[in-house]
């Protein structure tokens, strides 16, 4: 019988037509255009107004996904540390809600949020971090290669910890390299909890009149105890992980247009044992696959259209087997000022199978008080599909999933002053509210029962959060910096026991002290947080750092009082870790 094809299917076909047509075109036009010397912008997917950054060399490094949780924003639920495996709540968001990007693409593992945060790259690839609180995302900046340079760098600490770091940049021909590699192992700070990580990246950069060519690839490979990770009845689990990220972006800037098309791929692959001392132990395997397409268009660096097309995959021996396919597009127009006011907005619509179609909206909206100071509002329609897990696991012991689980979406509201009277002091001050439907939870009404995913209804959030840093001149303490964050919810939780939704932080203040000692750089952090069904507690981290010509003695701290606390219902966090390093910059 002979196939007819629907307008829909004509779109399709026209749709990915088109977004392959402009990615090898850019590719093509790379070799061809011959413009004055111009350095492309970057596409970015967020205004810079409401954004948070954090940087990599200000805080103690045991791995860079733990630099966010020195945003009072941020509740960083650690199982391990060394970004062994975290979660994270933005705002009162938990894991699977956060998008996590790098560069700007979107890295979330299909199978579960538990693997977002797990950033395949090593510390010497990141520049900073940017937290985008009311739009849900956080953004692992990429540092750019460079013609040459080395570093070299060996830590030693607690738990028999031991970490090597090399990096290096180097030129072939006119395009610029960085090969990094990055291991670490440690005994673990509690029993059944050692790990050993490798890292590896390769990142290229080729520019060339009006135009680039960017790769990126990134690896790692987790192997760990996770007693405890995910229940108190699994005291001797271990977990294997790896992933592969590959990203291949295509840049081009004209007179009327420019254009940056990405293509990506990313394989993470996951094997749990529940019980690491019985040979006879149930395993799960799970792989999962997501291969993508972005393009976006700048017109006259002012409006834009972007288009994306994206296949999630996973093998699974307890979830089976599984494919989605979502496509979609946005048109907007990037952070424009007339004369006081500013202005953004983003609009668009995806088709994602089994929920069909979804829209999603940004407008940013600003007045300028005066040359120091503006006023912000910020509103942030987003969604996020269940995952594989929510919908399909299959645990009577432990965990069930829930196959009739619908999308949860959100709208979100920020209202901000931004203020800064000299290049030494700024202040910022922003009030939040997110409307939640069907929000997604794992609940249950016994504690002997097991965990039921659910769409447990609508839901309110909202909250205040305030940042000052300071500068200080002739004096031993050099800058001081401060974020606090209130979060309050309307409503209880509607079963006796809540996994992730309704534990989150009310209160939570980071106060960072930086001293100049004799030129030793000193860095004191201190974090009180007090969550809503757990303790309150308070922890201190230090970074001692002296430089001796190309070489860096450096001594860092977490939790150094030892206090006993829980960052995650009955599993108890980490207490004091001590390293040492020596660092080689060249």
């Amino acid at each position: 019988m002979q196939k007819k094809y629907t307008r829909v299917s004509v779109m399709k076909i026209a749709f990915i037509i088109f977004i392959f047509l402009s990615f090898f075109l850019s590719l093509a036009f790379c070799q061809t255009i011959q413009l004055e010397k111009i350095t492309v912008e970057k596409y970015r997917d967020f205004p810079v107004a409401g954004i948070e950054s954090l940087y990599l060399q200000d805080f103690p490094q045991f791995s860079t996904e733990e630099i966010i949780d020195y945003s009072s924003s941020i509740d960083l639920r650690k199982r391990s540390p060394f970004g062994v495996q975290q979660d994270v709540s933005l705002r009162g968001s938990i894991f699977e809600d956060t998008a996590i990007h790098i560069g700007g693409i979107e890295v979330n593992d299909p199978q579960t949020g538990h693997f977002n945060l797990e950033i395949p790259l090593t510390s010497a690839d990141i520049e900073n971090v940017e937290i985008v609180k009311n739009a849900q995302a956080i953004n692992f900046t990429l540092k750019e290669p460079q013609e040459e340079g080395l570093f070299l760098k060996a830590s030693f600490g607690q738990h028999a910890l031991w970490e090597e770091l090399l990096s290096l940049n180097f030129p072939l021909g006119k395009i610029n390299n960085r090969l990094s590699v990055e291991h670490k192992i440690s005994s673990g700070a509690r029993q059944d909890t050692d790990f050993e990580i490798y890292n590896f990246s390769s990142h290229s950069l080729w520019q060339a009149s009006a135009a680039e060519i960017e790769f990126l690839f990134g690896s790692t490979e987790r192997d760990f105890g996770a007693g405890s990770f995910y229940s108190a009845a699994l005291p001797q689990a271990e977990e294997h992980t790896n992933q592969r990220f590959f990203s291949l972006r295509a840049g081009l800037k004209g007179d009327l247009f420019d254009l940056n098309n990405n293509l990506y791929f990313r394989r993470h692959g996951d094997k749990f044992i529940y019980n690491r001392n019985n040979p006879l132990s149930r395993i799960n395997d799970h792989t999962t696959y997501v291969y993508g397409l972005q393009s976006n268009i700048v017109f006259n660096n002012d409006a834009f259209l972007k288009l994306n097309i994206e296949r999630e995959k996973i093998t699974s021996t307890n979830l089976d087997d599984h494919r989605r396919l979502k496509k979609g597009f946005s048109l907007g127009v990037k952070e424009k000022k007339f004369g006081d006011f500013i202005f953004a907005l983003e609009a668009g619509l995806d088709y994602y199978e089994n929920w069909e179609y979804l829209e999603n909206i940004h407008v940013h909206l600003g007045y300028c008080l005066k040359d120091n100071s503006r006023l912000r509002f910020s509103f942030d329609r987003i969604w996020r599909a269940p995952s594989f897990t929510e919908l399909y696991y299959n645990d009577t012991f432990y965990n069930i999933g829930n196959r009739n689980l619908t999308v949860q979406k959100s709208n979100n509201f920020e209202l901000g002053l931004d203020y800064s009277c000299t290049d030494n002091f700024s202040f910022s001050i922003s009030s939040f509210l997110r409307n939640q439907d069907d929000t997604i939870d794992w609940v249950k009404n016994n504690s002997q029962d097991p965990w039921q995913a659910e769409n447990v209804g609508d839901l309110t959030f909202y909250g205040f959060d305030f940042y000052l840093e300071a500068g200080l001149e002739d004096c031993l303490l050099e800058e001081i910096s401060l974020g606090y964050t209130y979060l309050n919810s309307h409503k209880k939780n509607p079963s006796r026991f809540s996994k992730y939704v309704f534990d989150y932080n009310s209160h939570k203040l980071v106060s960072n002290f930086g001293f100049n000692i004799k030129d030793i750089l000193l860095h004191v952090i201190v974090n009180f947080s007090h969550p809503l069904e757990r303790k309150k507690y308070t922890t201190v981290d230090l970074k001692v750092e002296k430089k001796i010509e190309d070489f860096t003695l450096i001594l860092e701290g977490v939790n150094i009082f030892n206090k006993d606390f829980q960052e995650l219902q009955d599993i108890e966090s980490t207490g004091r870790w001590y390293k040492i390093s020596v660092a080689y910059d060249f």
